[in-house]
């Protein structure tokens, strides 16, 4: 039994290109992210580092600065100059609060000169460190007196210029890896852009034109898929074209076939059922009124012989459709939309037809005229529907037969058919061999459709306009 081909996307698949510049991509962000912690973690130990180391330096440098700027008996910070630390403090970057325990605080004090950088990495080395890292430190005269305090706390503007410098460095790797992504990328994009051309061959494949070959790529392993898909095309041509003759041999040979066997049944075994029943009412003619037992046996041979000879009309008609040489393909169509509606009253069973019919090749006529039947015979059998709608439609590019309903079952539930034992197998066979294409769908929202394109070359030229039925 013939099914229609579902197509889908595939929603698993992955972009090559799409994965390979979002891999790198997110490559370089997670270098930046994971470089510029390490360099802020990094940068906070030193600063931590740096002000214990120093602070024990700076606070002996402080003291032996105020002994030698001091006498004995004067007492205070007032003489510190903290200029002499500025080359140390420059060097560590730090920052220098005095406090006198008599005068007070003398101010914070830092040493570096102006820096550029941007204020982001400032506020972040803020919230980096700490509020507590600071060194804080004694301010003693000879002999062991205490005259004041001072507290070492980091330069962020000294330290936030280093980490700027540290974090461009960074940067810079993170922008080459990008680079490096974007010189990938191009080139693959560049080898990779044939396969839109192979996707549409493939598709153009899948619609019936295996005459199309795929285009030749400059990557090696893309021309060889090419190369032997192109021999498995020609290979599936061949067989196809030597199927498709074979099939219409096929076709043409049991239609020549059920040709004979009608003439055969018409001319010699309906000539022998007439002249039985002739014969037999002649002889009831010449039998005694009163052999009632003879009568009613030539009675008997009567009927059957009547029944015979219904029969053989019938099988005649299965087996070539009646009117269809003499009447035409569409007059031979509307006779089978009118038997349909007496077959199921209360069915709307409607034909259109619309273009030039008559001239069709008596093959294919006799082919469509067989797809047709099937189809309402299925529809009213088996679907028990309100609506039937069968549909001829010629144009240039061929002739497609549809048959809709809106039944329960349709020709989904058929086998092969009773009257002529012709199925839906059968109707597909009659289509593929005229290189034309068959689908069976579910329709919508029920029923089923039936659907058959015959290709022009499969038929002659010119087109017209349209009846109803």
């Amino acid at each position: 039994m013939a099914a229609s081909r579902k197509h889908g996307g595939d929603k698993a698949g992955v972009d090559l290109k799409r994965h390979l510049l979002l891999r790198v991509t997110l490559f370089a962000a997670v270098v930046a992210l994971l470089g510029s912690g390490l360099v802020l973690h990094q940068a906070s130990l030193d600063i931590r580092n740096d002000i214990q180391r120093s602070g024990a330096a700076i606070e002996q440098l402080i003291a032996r600065e105020l002994d030698r700027q001091t006498g004995a008996f004067d007492r205070g910070t007032a003489g510190l100059r903290l200029t002499r630390l500025d080359q140390l403090a420059q060097l560590l970057g730090l920052c220098i609060e005095v406090q006198d325990l008599i005068l007070g605080p003398d101010g914070r004090q830092c040493f570096s000169p102006p820096l550029a950088f941007p204020a982001t990495v400032r506020l972040l080395l803020e919230h980096w460190l700490d509020d507590d890292v600071s060194y804080r430190g004694m301010i003693g005269q000879h002999p062991g007196v205490k005259v004041g305090e001072f507290v070492v706390t980091p330069d962020l503007d000294a330290e936030a210029a280093e980490l700027w410098r540290d974090l461009r460095l960074v940067l810079a790797v993170s922008a080459s890896v990008l680079l490096l992504n974007l010189l990938i990328y191009l080139p693959v994009r560049t080898a990779l852009r044939p396969t839109e051309r192979i996707l549409a061959t493939i598709a153009r494949m899948e619609s019936g034109e295996l005459a199309v070959r795929m285009p030749r790529p400059r990557l090696v392993e893309l021309r060889r898929i090419c190369e032997g898909f192109d021999h498995l095309a020609e290979r599936l041509q061949h067989t196809d074209r030597a199927q498709r003759r074979l099939a219409k041999h096929l076709v043409t040979a049991r239609e020549q076939e059920r040709r004979r066997l009608a003439r055969e049944l018409h001319d010699e075994f309906g000539q022998c059922l007439a002249s039985i029943r002739a014969e037999t009412a002649f002889v009831g003619e010449g039998v005694a009124p009163a052999a009632r037992e003879l009568h009613e046996a030539i009675a008997a041979i009567s009927r059957t012989s009547d029944a015979m000879i219904g029969s053989v009309r019938r099988i005649v008609r299965e087996l070539r459709p009646a009117g269809l040489e003499e009447f035409g393909l569409a007059t031979s169509l509307e006779r089978l939309a009118d038997h349909a509606r007496r077959a199921l009253p209360g069915c709307d069973v409607r034909l259109w037809i619309a273009g030039e019919v008559s001239g069709l090749p008596d093959e294919l006529a006799v082919s469509v005229y067989r797809i047709v039947q099937e189809g309402l015979t299925n529809a009213i059998r088996h679907g028990r529907p309100s609506r039937v709608q069968a549909t001829l439609h010629r144009d240039h590019s061929g002739l497609r037969v549809l048959i809709e309903d809106d039944g329960v079952g349709g020709a989904d539930s058929a086998v092969e058919s009773g009257d002529g034992g012709f199925g839906l197998l059968g109707m597909a066979e009659r289509v593929e061999a005229f290189g034309g294409r068959f689908v069976l769908r579910p329709g919508q929202p029920a029923g089923t459709v039936l659907q058959a394109d015959f290709p022009e070359t499969a038929m002659g030229a010119g087109a017209g306009g349209g009846v109803g039925a």
